[in-house]
């Protein structure tokens, strides 16, 4: 009888961290206008929990999650893209993180 429930417990715990939930979120931000933009949000963002895949598209001023909704929240994510120092959809960026940037990456047109 153990030797089910411990083969139990270790199958719902495993298959629940195999199987959990994800879900893709688009963010629009208008201020992405390099690759260096793109390379800042996508380490930035690969760092963040539950966030499974990041990748931006300049010309369509787009960046595209895939996280764990277990773990993270869209509203999350878009503070996260603020604090990096770029807009995300209706949430201003951090002005501070938005200074620290790269010259490139502050210029009002896509380059």
């Amino acid at each position: 009888m153990s030797i089910l429930f411990f083969a139990g417990l270790l199958f719902g715990v495993c298959g629940s961290m195999l199987w959990s939930q994800t879900d893709t979120l688009v963010v629009k931000s208008q201020n992405i206008v390099c690759q260096t933009c793109r390379r800042t949000l996508i380490r930035g963002l690969s760092t963040q929990r539950g966030i499974r895949w990041v990748e931006v598209y300049v010309p369509a001023k787009e960046i595209v999650v895939v996280y764990r909704t277990d773990k993270t929240a869209p509203e999350q994510i878009r503070q996260a893209i603020a604090r990096l120092g770029y807009d995300a959809d209706t949430v201003r960026r951090d002005t501070r993180a938005f200074e620290r940037l790269p010259a490139c990456c502050r210029a009002e047109e896509p380059h």
